[in-house]
């Protein structure tokens, strides 16, 4: 039998081994992906302006509410050095659009900035949905609403109300009168 050496020099042993056989050391967790994409998006965005993903979603904003049912931003173009915002309108609504272009291209510069379209192109045709505002969806109306709506004559409507105001009382007591 071969003598076993003193415990201290085994674990000497054991430990200049471990050090001259260690694997690798364990991968650095992948950055975040966000990180990486906004470097590359970054200097695109300065150099190219504003995309048309980002005019659709942000559109009633820089159009408002009435303009933004009628049309939505379908592509940006480079024109004879001119950059040019396309919009796809439903019918008629084009004349009124071809109207208010000298407003609209100027709400979309104080949204894109400096490498904003300079002209606009409307076209006739129909529109695809816009994305649902999840904020901005407005309850069905009350039966109260909908008779207020269906009362014509003036003493109706003022039963109504004061119908709609006793309960509204009744309701915030919690009794009855």
């Amino acid at each position: 039998m071969v003598p076993k050496p003193p415990s201290s020099t085994l674990e000497r042993q054991a430990r200049r081994f471990l050090e001259s056989h260690r694997g690798r050391r364990a991968i650095r967790a992948a950055p975040p992906a966000g990180r990486a994409a906004e470097r590359i998006l970054k200097p695109l965005a300065r150099r190219f302006g504003v995309g048309v993903e980002r005019l659709v979603e942000h559109w009633p904003e820089i159009v408002g509410a009435r303009l933004a049912e009628w049309c939505l931003p379908e592509a940006i173009s480079n024109s004879g050095g001119n950059r040019v915002l396309v919009i796809r309108a439903r019918g008629p609504a084009a004349a009124v659009l071809q109207a208010e272009s000298r407003r609209i291209l100027e709400r979309v510069r104080l949204f894109a900035g400096e490498r904003s379209p300079t002209r606009l192109r409307v076209l006739q045709g129909v529109t695809r949905a816009p994305l649902p505002a999840a904020s901005k969806t407005t309850p069905p109306p009350s039966a109260s609403q909908v008779s207020e709506r269906v009362e014509e004559s003036l003493e109706a409507r003022l039963l109504s109300a004061l119908d709609r105001f006793g309960n509204s009382v009744k309701s915030r007591n919690g009794t009855d009168l």
